[in-house]
C-alpha cells in the first residue's frame, strides 16, 4: 500500500503542472480574500464606531470624524471591488491585479488604524490609552485569519496598523513606556508569525487539495486506483482538520489575553463610558469565541473526535433548560415561545441533543419577526418525535438542500452578523448524521419552517438513593496562593492582574522550572497550579504539574488551559487528574472551577487520617 502510494503521488506531478498548480493556487487564495471582505469590512466598521463611542468626549471631535469619513471611504471602495471581483469572470492572468487591490485597501486600512497612536494618543486622558490600544490591537488579531492567506495583503495591514504604536511608546521615554512598547513589539511579531505558518500551511493544504482533485479526475477517467484516490480524499480532508485544530490554539491565545485584560479593566475602572466601552469589548471577544466554538464543532466532528455518549435521560431535562434559556431572547423580540412539556425518557446523548435543537432554536428566533416558534415533542412507537416550528420568511425550495452547508445564509447578502454565520444548521446535519437521526425540513416562503427528527424512547433508571443536594458553588479565593505557568507574557500579565484583584497571591513562570524556589521564597505552599497546555521546547503543562506536585505535595488540584480539544490533550488532562479549560476561557467560569477545586480538595485533606 505504501509503494503504491508514493507511485500515485509522483504521477500526479504529470497529471498538473507546477505551473497550472500555483495558477490554481494563487487564485483560490485571492477568491478567498474576496470571499472574506464582508466579514472584515463588518468588523471594521464595528471597531471604528466603537472606538468614536468610546473617546468622543475626549478627542478632536474634527479629527475623529476626519478619521471616521476616511475609514468609511475605504472600506465603501473596497465593498464595490467585492462586488465587481463576483460579477466579473476574472481570467488568471489578472487574479494577481485584484490580489493588489485588496492589498491597497488593507494597507489603507491599517495605516488608518495605525494613525490613532498619533491622532488621539496624545490629547486623551491615560486611562483611555488602555481602551484604545485594547480596541486597535483587538481588531488586528481578529483580522489576523482573515488576510493571512495573501502574504502581501497581511503585511499590508499588519505592520502599518501596529508599529505606530510600538515607536509611539519607545520614543515617549520611561520605563513603562518602553515597557509598554516591548510588550506591543512582542505581540506584533507573534501576529506576524502565525500569519506566516497558517499561509504556508494553507498554500500545502490548497496544492495537496489540487493535486488530489486532478488525480481524482484522471483516475476517473482511466478507471484506475479509484479505491486510492478515495483514501487520499478523506486523508486530505482529515489533515485540514487537523491543521485548523492545532491554528486554533493559536490564535485563541491573544483572544484568551484580551479576554483577561478586558476583565481586569473592568474590575479598575469605575467611569460610566469606560465601563460601557468595555463590557463592549467583552462582548466582542465573547462573540470570537462563539465563532471559533462553531468553527472546531464542525472540524471535531468531522475529524471523528466527538462520540456518541448514550444514556437514559428525560426529555424535561433538556427542554426546560432550553425554555428558561431562550425565553428571554423571544420576549425581547416579542414572539411567543412554546415548549411543550415531555416527561418520556429518552435513549441517546443528552448533550448532543441539547446542542441540536438548541442550533434549531436559536436558527428559529433568528429569522422569525411575527408570531412564535414552537418546540414540541410526540411518540411514534418505540422513537420520540422532535420538531421545532416557526412562523418565521421561511426557505423556499430550491434551497432547502443547502442551509445545511458551512456559511449559506437566506437574506444575508451583506454577511450581517446580526443574523450570525451560517454555521448552525450545518452542526446540527453533523451532529444528526453522527447520531443517525435523519432531519426532514418543510417550509413554505413567508409561511415558517418546521424541522423535524426522531430518537428511541428508553427506560427511567433505577431509582438511587437520596443524597444530600449540592452545596452551590462559591467564587471565594481571597488568600489562596496561585501558580500560573505560561509562556506567553501576555496571558501571564493577564492573569496575575485578574487573580490578584480576586484576592489571591499568585507565583508566576514562563516554564515552571524555577516555581520551587520561588514557592520557598514565598515561605507557602501553592493552593493550585494553572498551567498552559503547550509550553516552550516542547513541554506540556500536564507534565510540569506532574513535576511540581512530586516535589511539593501529589494532592495540589490543577487546571490546564487549552486552546486545543485534541484527542491527546483530553487524554493527557484526565491522566494526569488536571481540569481542562478551553481558551478564551470566560473568567467567572474560572473562577467557579478554582473555587470548586479548592472545596473539593478541602473535603479531602479533612477524611484525612490524623498524624496521632
Amino acid at each position: 500500500m505504501v509503494h503504491k502510494h508514493i507511485s500515485l503521488t509522483t504521477h500526479v506531478g504529470q497529471v498538473l503542472s507546477e505551473r497550472d498548480l500555483a495558477i490554481r493556487v494563487r487564485r483560490e487564495q485571492v477568491t478567498l480574500l474576496y470571499r472574506q471582505l464582508p466579514t472584515s469590512i463588518t468588523g471594521t466598521l464595528i471597531g471604528m464606531l466603537i472606538l468614536a463611542t468610546a473617546i468622543w468626549q475626549v478627542a478632536p471631535r474634527a479629527q475623529l470624524l476626519g478619521w471616521c469619513v476616511l475609514v468609511t471611504a475605504n472600506q465603501g471602495w473596497r465593498a464595490l471591488l467585492h462586488a465587481r471581483f463576483f460579477r466579473a469572470d476574472v481570467p488568471d492572468a489578472k487574479i494577481d491585479r485584484w490580489a493588489l487591490y485588496w492589498a491597497t485597501g488593507a494597507g489603507i486600512s491599517g495605516l488608518l488604524w495605525g494613525s490613532t497612536a498619533f491622532l488621539f494618543l496624545y490629547s486623551i486622558p491615560p486611562l483611555y490609552h488602555v481602551v484604545l490600544i485594547v480596541l486597535v490591537f483587538g481588531v488586528t488579531t481578529a483580522a489576523v485569519p482573515l488576510i493571512a492567506s495573501d502574504p502581501r495583503s497581511f503585511y499590508a495591514f499588519i505592520v502599518p496598523a501596529l508599529l505606530p504604536y510600538v515607536l509611539r511608546y519607545a520614543f515617549a521615554g520611561g520605563t513603562q513606556s518602553i515597557l509598554l512598547a516591548v510588550i506591543e513589539l512582542v505581540v506584533m511579531l507573534v501576529m506576524i508569525s502565525f500569519g506566516r505558518n497558517y499561509n504556508r500551511l494553507l498554500t500545502q493544504s490548497l496544492q495537496d487539495r489540487f493535486q488530489n482533485e486532478a488525480l481524482a479526475e484522471q483516475l476517473q477517467r482511466q478507471n484506475l486506483e479509484l479505491a486510492v484516490a478515495r483514501e487520499d480524499a478523506e486523508a486530505a480532508s482529515r489533515s485540514k482538520t487537523q491543521f485548523f485544530a492545532a491554528a486554533s490554539h493559536d490564535l485563541r491565545q491573544p483572544l484568551h489575553a484580551l479576554g483577561l485584560f478586558a476583565s481586569a479593566l473592568d474590575d479598575r475602572v469605575h467611569d460610566p463610558g469606560v465601563t460601557r466601552l468595555v463590557a463592549s469589548v467583552k462582548a466582542s471577544v465573547s462573540a470570537l469565541d462563539s465563532l471559533f466554538n462553531e468553527l472546531l464543532d464542525i472540524s471535531k466532528i468531522d475529524a471523528g473526535v466527538i462520540e456518541p455518549n448514550l444514556e437514559y435521560f428525560r426529555a424535561s431535562s433538556v427542554l426546560d433548560r432550553l425554555r428558561s434559556d431562550f425565553e428571554p431572547e423571544a420576549s425581547e423580540k416579542g414572539l411567543r415561545l412554546s415548549v411543550r412539556p415531555c416527561t418520556a425518557y429518552l435513549h441517546g446523548d443528552p448533550v448532543l441533543l441539547e446542542r441540536i435543537l438548541r442550533n434549531l432554536l436559536s436558527n428559529a428566533l433568528r429569522y422569525t419577526e411575527r408570531g412564535g416558534v414552537l418546540l414540541g415533542c410526540r411518540r411514534r412507537g418505540e422513537r420520540m418525535v422532535f420538531e421545532v416550528w416557526d412562523s418565521g420568511v421561511g426557505i423556499p425550495g430550491d434551497q432547502q438542500r443547502r442551509v445545511f452547508e458551512e456559511f449559506y445564509q437566506i437574506g444575508n447578502p451583506e454577511r450581517s452578523n446580526k443574523r450570525g454565520l451560517g454555521l448552525g444548521l450545518s452542526i446540527v446535519k453533523r451532529l444528526s448524521d453522527l447520531l443517525g437521526y435523519k432531519i426532514e425540513l418543510a417550509s413554505r416562503s413567508g409561511r415558517g419552517t418546521v424541522f423535524r427528527f426522531s430518537i428511541a424512547l428508553g427506560m427511567p433508571p433505577e431509582p438511587a438513593p437520596c443524597a444530600r443536594p449540592a452545596e452551590p458553588p462559591r467564587g471565594n479565593i481571597a488568600g489562596v496562593v496561585i501558580v500560573v505557568i505560561d509562556d506567553d507574557a501576555s496571558i501571564v500579565d493577564g492573569m496575575t492582574w485578574l487573580l490578584s484583584d480576586w484576592g489571591a497571591e499568585v507565583i508566576t513562570s514562563a516554564s515552571g522550572t524555577d516555581v520551587i524556589e520561588k514557592v520557598y521564597a514565598a515561605g507557602r505552599l501553592p493552593d493550585m497550579i494553572i498551567a498552559d497546555y503547550r509550553l516552550a521546547g516542547g513541554r506540556t503543562g500536564a507534565h510540569v504539574i506532574d513535576e511540581l506536585r512530586r516535589e511539593l505535595d501529589p494532592e495540589i488540584p490543577a487546571i490546564l488551559l487549552t486552546g486545543s480539544t485534541t484527542p491527546e490533550c483530553v487524554e493527557e488532562a484526565s491522566r494526569f487528574g488536571c481540569s481542562l479549560l478551553i481558551k478564551p476561557a470566560e473568567p467567572d467560569m474560572l473562577r467557579a472551577l478554582i473555587a470548586s477545586k479548592l472545596r473539593a480538595q478541602s473535603g479531602i485533606r479533612a477524611g484525612w487520617p490524623s498524624a496521632d
